[in-house]
């Protein structure tokens, strides 16, 4: 038990009110003093305790930035290779990448609670509730949900008040987008081999909307799947955004039977040295950054 200073100095003064020895009774203080202090100490460094408590291991980088968002940056011990935003999370311990994550590694930094991201991840969390660790599993597939996750967030990290504010900021940013009475028609490259789009159902897809532009691929199987090229001559698109690296306009360019496509033709083609991938693949507070990135590349001519 932890006694507050100023009860244990009315402790250690009680009995002393009937000395007589002036000396005695100073010297009671001054040691009445000091166990207040220890006290005061002690508290202090069990405060302290309880805070070092919370240890977040996080395995999605729109996770990380989330968090840190929200202050809890120092809780975090342990993060894959992806997390790289803000730049002082590299100073983290590193428990492997996105689709291969080092199990053991996660166990060896004793976390009170991992944050994985869902599909390919929901197994690793699966297998840490068995072993009794807290596994959240955060994985929005839509601006509102990136939303709701801020807040679920904020609630598993004690910093409520916090998420309720940073949401609340994104709202009115979201509200106060421009609208445009134009939009061109986009293809967003996903990736190359094989060449795959975004539908407009899915997190992407929606950010396209939002930058007032018009996805040329509105309905597909999944969210995120393999597309016929020959679909993307048919729907000629004004602009072209290539979200993976390795892949130049040049490249895009020389593809068979690309070159009658208008974003081709008019020079507009976008790579990520353009348009920073991480603003629009990430469910994360950066998008409002992204949506305005996508404006100037849709609406600002070249």
């Amino acid at each position: 038990m932890i006694v507050e200073p100023s009860v244990g100095i009315l402790l250690f003064l009680k009995p002393l009110c009937c000395l007589k020895d002036k000396r005695i009774f100073f010297m009671s203080w001054k040691l009445a003093a000091i166990v207040s202090v220890l006290v005061l100490l002690v508290g202090c460094v069990s405060s302290n305790q309880k805070a070092s408590e919370k240890r977040y291991v996080i395995t999605s980088p729109e996770i990380a930035e989330i968090v840190c968002l929200l202050e809890g940056a120092e809780n975090i011990v342990g993060i894959t290779a992806e997390c790289n935003f803000p730049e002082y999370l590299q100073q983290k311990e590193i428990v492997g990448n996105f689709g291969k994550v080092n199990f053991e590694k996660i166990i060896e930094l004793n976390p009170t609670v991992v944050f994985t991201a869902g599909l390919e991840q929901n197994s690793l969390a699966a297998e840490l509730n068995k072993l009794d660790y807290h596994a959240e599993r955060i994985h929005s597939k839509s601006v509102e949900e990136m939303l709701d996750s801020i807040l679920k967030i904020g609630k598993i990290i004690d910093c409520e008040k916090r998420s309720i504010f940073v949401v609340d900021s994104l709202k009115s940013e979201l509200q106060n987008i421009q609208n445009y009475s134009y939009k061109p028609r986009v293809f967003m490259e996903i990736y190359g081999d094989p060449i795959m789009s975004a539908s407009d159902s899915s997190f992407v897809g929606q950010l396209v909307a939002l930058a007032g532009g018009k996805n040329i691929f509105e309905q597909l199987p999944r969210d995120y799947c393999r597309i016929d090229p020959e679909l993307v001559i048919k729907a000629n698109p004004e602009i072209i955004i290539l979200t993976y690296p390795g892949i130049s306009a040049d490249d895009v360019k020389n593809r068979k039977g690309w070159e009658v496509i208008s974003a081709v033709q008019n020079d507009r083609i976008y790579s990520i040295d353009e348009v920073d991938p991480d603003l629009i693949l990430r469910a994360s507070p950066r998008i409002i950054l992204g949506i305005k990135e996508l404006q100037k590349v849709f609406h600002e001519a070249k």
